[in-house]
């Protein structure tokens, strides 16, 4: 699948020819975003196409003639959000321009999608597949018309704070029919990184599954833009038909630029820029300032590669002698399975101490078996899972979390689940991590401190809860799901054919439902519930709380405190579909009032009120404090009345009823007796006082 998914990005756009033609104009029925942009479903635009978009013909209502396209989003992966506002207004040389971007109600799916409009680039892609050979671009002013504004672009992005994550052969354009310009290709369609080949990713990116590798840094982007260069200035991939595997233990063995250039021929001038960029080290790897600095004549200190600790003798793996713990990782985790039986035999910690001769690298990993088999899994396998990816984490730090065919960065997580569920995979691997807490062993690995370290590791626990929660609306995967991609879209089946994106939106959406759904479904659904509890600012835990009971009445009341709460917060100020949907789910709430009266004055009064479109006034009515307290005393005063009844019923039918009224007769007639005797001696007392 992984590598499936790298084919179709390498390959986007096709056979087609790498020069594309002037822009057409748009015809038949169009689409319009923002009021401005006309977008024709009918004109497909083949050679601009992403992986996860897209592309047809655009047009400015308001500047004819610009030569512009647009990408559709129709992929089930979420796209950049934050990325797209960054981009767009942004001017760069070396960036193809986002001018506008939003959702519009695309005919041709009858459901709304996202569009991006860009800039249409004149002269098509630089290379159509990555396994293409092209001219060499041998320009003398390769380094300021090409390399040169490239570079600008990227410096823009990191002052933004984002990361491009798509740069390859395949997303750079000819700018201009004459070929004198490239650019950067689009990078908010489709997850970071998801698309590139590992070829194009440092090495700790390319051990990841294509959906783990996450936004990175500014580093990762160029370290990319290096491998790019390679391949434009000798006109081919260097490493093409060598599998990804096998590129990774390459540059493992012999680091990136001995793999990718030592046997090139690339202009003299160039080596040190190139050494720079690809760098392994990511401490050494040239930035932007770096780069400007060569740019303007200053020559920088050569960028040599730090040799890796060998050991004394080899650790023998699968036939394979291993002389470094990150070589002999990449191999344990790549055949995990057979790995796990040599870690637990004690043979590696035996290696690293007399081999390698580092005590302090054999205990962390003693350590880490050990709290692997005290831990709380009890199965063999489980054990072994656990034991494994903490020696690797050990044994090589800058690696991501390897667990079984898991493999990603802490910032990729929410891109592998994304993914996962839209494509319907096994999400086990992700929750096994996660609860198993893989993540806050790797950040125990850190060398350094860092407060981004902390967050990641407050964010791992809070996702173990939700997961240990997962009974309850609210949590569960739905809310880690929401909890790590802020770009993702609800995935709820309510809205199949709507695109809920920000919070603001649940409620509208909701609305526009509630004229055709059936009145005795839930609005509140697991994917609704937990983009709710993941967007909202405030504090819901007690709307939670009611909801996820198991008495109807409190369920219902937390089901409509809720969206009470979202409509009173964030609006709008009607919702008559949705009022009138969720008024027919009231039954509840009005059998749960013992008063027959009060049920009757309920059911009058609830369509008045749904016809005012307010939920907060729907939810005050169905549980005043006032009414509840009435109709408590009113029932127990009933209860009361009628157990006194009972009681006489059950006397008269006992007999006892005579007895008691004779005891009452006698009872009466004593009391009487008695009153009057003291009346007497009263007034003889008082009589007394006066005579003497």
């Amino acid at each position: 699948m992984a590598r499936e998914r790298q084919t179709r990005a390498a390959d986007a756009g096709g056979a087609a020819a790498t020069a594309a033609p002037a822009a057409p104009a748009g015809s038949g029925p169009a689409v319009t975003l923002r009021d401005r942009f006309a977008i024709f479903p009918q004109n497909r635009l083949p050679d601009l196409d992403t992986p996860n978009a897209t592309a047809f013909v655009a047009e400015d209502k308001r500047q004819r003639g610009r030569s512009m396209f647009a990408l559709i989003v129709t992929g089930g992966l979420p796209p950049r959000i934050q990325v797209m506002k960054h981009l767009k207004g942004l001017r760069s040389p070396g960036l193809m321009a986002l001018v506008e971007w939003g959702p519009v109600d695309w005919t041709p799916d009858g459901a709304v999608r996202l569009a991006l409009v860009y800039e249409q680039p004149l002269g098509g892609r630089v290379m159509t597949r990555m396994a293409d050979t092209i001219d060499p671009i041998t320009d003398q002013q390769f380094v300021k018309t090409i390399l040169r504004p490239l570079a600008v672009a990227l410096g823009e992005l990191n002052n933004h704070g984002v990361t491009h994550r798509a740069i390859r052969p395949t997303n750079l354009f000819f700018a201009d029919a004459a070929g004198t310009r490239i650019v950067l290709g689009d990078c908010a369609t489709s997850p970071p990184a998801i698309d590139q080949p590992v070829v194009s990713e440092p090495i700790e990116s390319g051990m990841c599954l294509p959906e783990g590798r996450g936004p990175g840094s500014p580093a990762d982007d160029f370290y990319a833009l290096g491998v790019s260069t390679v391949m434009l200035l000798i006109g081919r991939d260097p490493v093409a038909g060598v599998g990804d595997a096998d590129l990774i233990r390459r540059k493992l063995h012999h680091g990136t630029y001995a793999t990718l250039v030592s046997d090139q021929r690339v202009p003299l001038n160039m080596i040190e820029v190139l050494r720079g960029l690809l760098a392994d080290d990511t401490d050494q790897r040239w930035d932007f300032e770096q780069l400007d600095l060569w740019f303007n004549g200053r020559r920088m200190s050569p960028v040599q590669a730090r040799p890796m600790r060998r050991a004394q003798r080899a650790f023998v793996f699968l036939n394979q002698e291993f002389l470094t713990p990150r070589n002999l990782a990449h191999a344990m985790a790549t055949h995990w399975d057979k790995a796990a039986p040599v870690v637990l035999e004690g043979k590696l910690e035996i290696w690293l101490r007399r081999g390698l001769e580092d005590n302090q690298l054999a205990d962390q990993v003693a350590m880490a078996i050990r709290n692997a088999t005290f831990g709380g899994d009890r199965s063999r396998r489980g054990t072994n899972d656990m034991a494994l990816a903490n020696v690797l984490i050990a044994l090589d730090p800058q690696a991501p979390i390897r667990y079984r065919e898991f493999r990603a960065h802490l910032d990729g997580f929410g891109s592998v689940l994304s993914a996962f569920v839209a494509r319907g995979q096994d999400t086990r691997l992700v929750t096994e991590v996660i609860l198993k807490e893989v993540p806050k062993m790797w950040l125990g690995a850190r060398d350094h401190f860092s407060p981004e370290y902390v967050q990641l590791d407050g964010t791992f626990k809070e996702l173990r809860d939700f997961l240990l929660d997962g009974a309850n609306r609210g949590a569960g995967l739905e809310r880690c799901l929401y909890e790590m991609n802020e770009s993702q879209h609800c995935l709820s089946p309510l809205f199949a054919k709507d695109l809920v994106m920000d919070i603001r939106e649940v409620l509208p959406a909701l609305d526009r439902l509630g004229a055709r759904m059936d009145a005795k479904t839930n609005p509140l659904d697991r994917h609704v519930v937990a983009f709710i509890a993941a967007r909202f600012p405030k504090d819901i835990d007690p709307q939670l709380a009611a909801l996820n009971e198991s008495d109807p009445k409190r369920s219902t009341l937390g089901m409509l405190s809720l969206l009470a709460v979202l409509q009173w917060r964030l609006g709008p100020e009607a919702v008559y579909g949705l009022c009138s949907w969720v008024g027919g789910l009231m039954a509840p709430i009005i059998n749960s009032y013992q008063s027959r009266e009060r049920r009757r004055g309920l059911e009058r009064e609830i369509p008045k009120l749904v016809r005012k479109g307010s939920l907060p006034e729907l939810y005050n009515y169905v549980d005043n404090a006032d009414e509840r307290k009435a109709d408590f005393d009113d029932f127990q005063r009933a209860r009361a009345e009628w157990a006194m009844a009972q009681q006489q019923i059950r006397n008269l039918e006992t007999g006892q009823a005579g007895v008691d009224e004779n005891a009452e007769r006698t009872g009466q007639r004593v009391a009487a007796t008695g009153s009057v005797g003291i009346a007497i001696v009263t007034v003889a007392i008082v009589l007394m006082g006066y005579m003497f």
